[in-house]
This record gives C-alpha cells, structure tokens and sequence, in this order.
C-alpha cells in the first residue's frame, strides 16, 4: 500500500484539517510575522545568532529553531524576551 500526499490549498485549510481554530490560526500568523521582524532586526543589528542568545539566556539552536520558522516550538515569552533584547515593541493587531 502506498501513502498517499494529500495537498492543501492554502494554510487556512491545513489548519482546518488539524482542527485548529481560527483563533489559533490569527496566532500563528502573528507569531510568524513577529519572528520575521525579530530575525530582520537581529540581521540589521548584525548580532550573531550566539550573540543573541546570550542576551536572552538561552543557547544559538534556541534562535537558529525561532528564525527557522518552527511557530509552534517558540512560545511567546521566548518571542518576547528577544523582543525587548533587540529593542523591538510589537502589537498584535487581528484584520479580520
């Protein structure tokens, strides 16, 4: 029996798919931008991922796995603390 590769449309229908609500899906979403603006700051501060870590007291693969996009391995307190690490205020703000 082979497996079969079942291809979604889009993120929304994923996530519909693993039963998430929409709430849950505006989560993700906010994170995802959040860690984006994160990553383009440390980049434009030129601190290295190692650098980073030591600000926020945790260890480089903590940062490589948060840039890496692995939303659901980072928690907001994490978010936050290499937030105000690299002097970056953020809003989380739902467009429906």
């Amino acid at each position: 029996m082979k497996n079969q590769t079942v291809r979604f449309k889009n993120a929304a229908e994923f996530g519909k798919s693993l039963g998430l609500s929409e709430i849950e899906m505006e989560l993700i979403r906010q994170k995802k931008k959040l860690i984006e603006m994160l990553k383009a700051t440390r980049t434009k501060k030129k601190f290295s991922q190692a650098h980073l870590a030591n600000l926020v007291g945790s260890k480089q693969p903590a940062i490589a796995r948060m840039e890496s996009g692995l939303v659901s391995e980072v928690s907001l307190d994490f978010l936050t603390k290499v937030a105000i690490a690299l002097d970056v205020s953020f809003t989380f703000k739902y467009a429906a």
